[in-house]
Formats: C-alpha cells, sequence, structure tokens
C-alpha cells in the first residue's frame, strides 16, 4: 500500500512538466493543450508522409536494380573479356613486331635482288608487285646459303655460269612466288585478329559500363 502511494506521488510532477511543456509550445494565450497537441500531430503526420514518400522511392530504386546473382555473372564475364582483351593485345603486339620483322627482310631481299637481277628485278625476273607489305619475309633467309657476287649478273663470266645463275634466279622466283602466297594469306588472318580484338574491345567497353551502372 505504500509502495502504490509513493508511485502515485512519483508520477504527479511529470503530469506538471507535461502542462508546463505544453504552454511553452502555445502558438497563442488562447490556444488550448488539446490544440497544440492536434497541432504536433499533424505536423507529425506530414513528416510520416515525407519519410513514406522516400522510402517508397527507396524501394522502387532498389527493385530495378539486377539481382545480385546478375551483377556477380557481370562482373565474372568482365573479368573474362579483360583476360580475353589482354590476351588479344599481346597478340597484336606480337604480330605487329612479326610485320616490322617482315619489312625489314623484305628489304634486305630487294638489296639480295636488285645484285642478282639489277635494277629492275621485277620485270627481269617476271614477278609482280606484291599487294602485302611482307610480300618476301623470308625469302632472304633462303637466298643467303646462295647468294653470289655482284660481279656474277647475267651477261657476265662463261656459259656454264650465265646458265647456273638463270637457273638459281627461277627457283628463287618460284620461291618468292610460293612465299607471296602463304604469307598473304597470314596477313590477311592478322588483320582478322585485329579485327576480332576491336570487336572484343567494343563489346569489353559495353560491359564495363554495364557492371559500373549496375553497381553504382
Amino acid at each position: 500500500m505504500r509502495r502504490a502511494q509513493t508511485v502515485r506521488h512519483y508520477g504527479r510532477p511529470s503530469l506538471a512538466l507535461g502542462t508546463d511543456d505544453l504552454g511553452m509550445l502555445k502558438e497563442s494565450p488562447d490556444e488550448s493543450s488539446e490544440d497544440v497537441l492536434r497541432r504536433q500531430l499533424i505536423e507529425k503526420d506530414r513528416e510520416c508522409d515525407k519519410l513514406q514518400a522516400q522510402i517508397q522511392t527507396l524501394q522502387a530504386q532498389l527493385a530495378q536494380r539486377p539481382p545480385l546473382e546478375a551483377v556477380q555473372a557481370l562482373q565474372k564475364e568482365y573479368t573474362n573479356l579483360d583476360i580475353l582483351l589482354q590476351g588479344t593485345q599481346r597478340e597484336n603486339e606480337r604480330c605487329m613486331a612479326e610485320l616490322e620483322r617482315g619489312k625489314a627482310r623484305e628489304k634486305m631481299l630487294e638489296r639480295e635482288l636488285e645484285k642478282l637481277a639489277g635494277a629492275n628485278w621485277q620485270a627481269n625476273l617476271n614477278i609482280s608487285a606484291a599487294p602485302a607489305p611482307v610480300a618476301a619475309m623470308r625469302a632472304a633467309n633462303v637466298l643467303n646459303p646462295h647468294r653470289l657476287d655482284a660481279g656474277s649478273a647475267p651477261g657476265g663470266g662463261s656459259a656454264a655460269s650465265t646458265e647456273a645463275t638463270a637457273a638459281h634466279v627461277e627457283q628463287v622466283r618460284l620461291l618468292i612466288l610460293g612465299m607471296e602466297q602463304r604469307l598473304q594469306s597470314r596477313e590477311e588472318k592478322l588483320l582478322k585478329t585485329i579485327e576480332r580484338a576491336e570487336t572484343e574491345g567494343d563489346r569489353f567497353e559495353e560491359r564495363r559500363k554495364q557492371v559500373l551502372s549496375a553497381v553504382a
């Protein structure tokens, strides 16, 4: 019984304090406590409506995001495309280095043919200009073991040396024509590789944008 009285006496100051607080919140002396509470309730309802609208907006944005599995799949594909692109770039660099070596060998072969058949070696050997820049990439390796001196060009020396030179020239011509065909095929393969690399690069960039937009 004494405890109950103590609790009742303890609660009275709180009621008095609440009344004082409501008095401080009155906008005018004529406003009652009920009016203050009603006004506060309306304000809280407005705040709740704003929060509810924000929650709905966030839920709509969350619903538009792809599922976690789709994001992980895109990230995995992004990684695979990155690895593929790096490998393709290394292959392109290797092919370009080989192309440069082919140009150097072509120049060396032209100098050897000028020594062998004169400045007009294409007309003398009945060889048309190659469409590919690497038309004679490896023919120098074939010519080096059988290279002739500049003084042994056609028209000089004995008939035997002239006949040997003509046979050697014919052999070189056939070798060059064969290498033209093989190297032209190789260049076409190189162009296809470059085209595929560009396609993979575009696809890689598109996937990268998708992953970034999905994660954002």
